[in-house]
């Protein structure tokens, strides 16, 4: 059949006319939709890929994907099965096979279908972080993952929206010293310990530091450096003084174990790992990894910048101080600017500064927060995992700091993460902010 008899037969809908007679190009299309949210359109397009080519793999492949991601984990297995029979060689449908095994729970069977993999030297290292993420899974069930979540947010000492900007409020008005750090997946992935259980599970951790480290730098060259390396115990420090620590919640531990996602369940659950301890021992309080976002929607950090207090910045936005301080009400005190993380370069731009975060920039801003004491000052910080260490040193010195992650980039209009997608609610001038009960 010619591709023009093949465009006459397509249905003209949920773009699969753009995608035309090339199933690739129908890939794609689907994907777009998909990450555009347009579910029921990437699913039209997939459909026809299946009817119109069944013998390649791609359309149920990514059917299978895309059931999976909505919850029907019988329908993805059987388009998964689809795949593999028709092309029992291709590579992406035997990696998302061996996941969505695992996501199942099915690990015989993911091994299995792991043993499928073909024999070459280029794939002897995913096969073995698939096998290790298989055996991470076994060893720490989403069963465990989830109890140690429920357990932080059944503590008495979780907090909601309201009571973490009371405990904000009350220590700039007090003087006192305080730090909120949040811990996702490259905390997650740099906490974990590589030489657990004999390095079991050392491949697996060592290409989640890798990636992160793109992310944050982009190079990986960072990843064995003893400088680099001894962070992490300084880390491990902040977080056992943190006053608020922010951490993976159970719907997401969900997510990440239903679709077996190699970074996410290994550094999700070490995260939560590492702060069980503290439910039983001092005085640290908890709340959802996302609270800046809450921080943000509920109005509290646009009260907490009016309330009069000097403020301080540390981002990768120049303008941003600047777009503070022309707010009624809001006293920037210092403003520090780091490099931006360099897969996010295309959206927020190039801060033109010289040398890398680290260990350039992590100097000169560690030695200017050691400088001088910060009471009464609020501290706002977005730097990603060496912003856990700017949060202790500030609250060392007697400041507050709260680390707000991406809301920088969203008062900066730069949509850096999924959840940013809408940059109207999250203006920097506050016009679309809820008013408080009793205003």
């Amino acid at each position: 059949m010619t591709g023009a008899g093949l465009r006459q037969q397509a249905p003209s809908r949920g773009g699969w006319a753009r995608a035309g007679a090339d199933p690739v190009a129908a890939v794609r299309a689907a994907e777009a939709l998909r990450d555009r949210g347009d579910i029921l359109g990437a699913a039209a397009i997939l459909a026809e890929l299946c009817r119109l080519f069944p013998h390649l793999p791609y359309g149920w492949r990514e059917r299978a994907v895309l059931r999976r991601r909505a919850g029907d984990g019988p329908g993805a297995a059987r388009d998964f099965a689809r795949a593999r029979a028709a092309d029992p060689g291709d590579l992406l449908t035997l990696v998302q096979s061996v996941r969505q095994l695992a996501g199942a729970g099915r690990f015989a069977e993911a091994q299995a279908c792991l043993s499928a993999f073909p024999a070459r030297p280029a794939q002897l290292s995913r096969v073995e972080r698939l096998d290790q993420l298989i055996a991470y899974m076994q060893r720490h069930p989403e069963a465990e993952a989830m109890r140690l979540a429920m357990a932080v947010r059944e503590s008495p000492r979780h907090l909601d929206t309201a009571s973490v900007e009371a405990r904000i409020a009350a220590a700039l008005a007090g003087r006192h010293p305080f730090s909120l750090i949040r811990l996702g997946d490259g905390e997650g992935a740099w906490i974990s310990d590589p030489d657990e259980e004999d390095g079991r599970f050392r491949s697996l951790y060592r290409r989640n530091r890798k990636r992160i480290l793109r992310t944050w730098f982009g190079s990986d060259a960072l990843v064995d450096r003893p400088d680099f390396l001894a962070l992490r115990e300084r880390v491990l420090e902040a977080i056992r003084a943190a006053s608020v620590v922010g951490v993976t919640y159970p719907e997401r531990i969900r997510h990440e174990y239903g679709i077996a996602s190699p970074d996410g369940v290994p550094s999700c659950t070490n995260v939560l790992r590492h702060v069980a301890p503290l439910l039983e021992q001092g005085d640290t309080a908890f709340c959802t990894h996302d609270i800046h976002l809450d921080l943000h929607l509920s109005g509290a950090l646009h009260r907490l910048l009016a309330a009069g207090h000097p403020v301080g910045l540390i981002s990768c936005h120049p303008a941003l101080a600047a777009a503070l301080a022309r707010r009624p009400g809001t006293r920037v005190a210092a403003a520090l600017l780091v490099p931006e993380e360099k897969r996010f370069a295309a959206v927020i731009g190039a801060t033109g500064m010289p040398g890398p975060h680290y260990p350039d920039a992590f100097g000169r801003v560690t030695a200017r927060l050691r400088d001088r004491d910060w009471p009464g000052v609020l501290w706002l910080v977005a730097a990603g995992y060496l912003g856990k260490l700017y949060c202790r040193e500030i609250a060392a010195r007697g400041g507050v700091a709260v680390d707000i992650g991406s809301i920088a980039d969203a008062w900066s209009g730069k949509a850096t993460r999924p959840g940013l997608a809408d940059l109207a609610r999250y203006r920097l001038d506050g016009s679309d902010q809820p008013v408080p009960a009793g205003a």
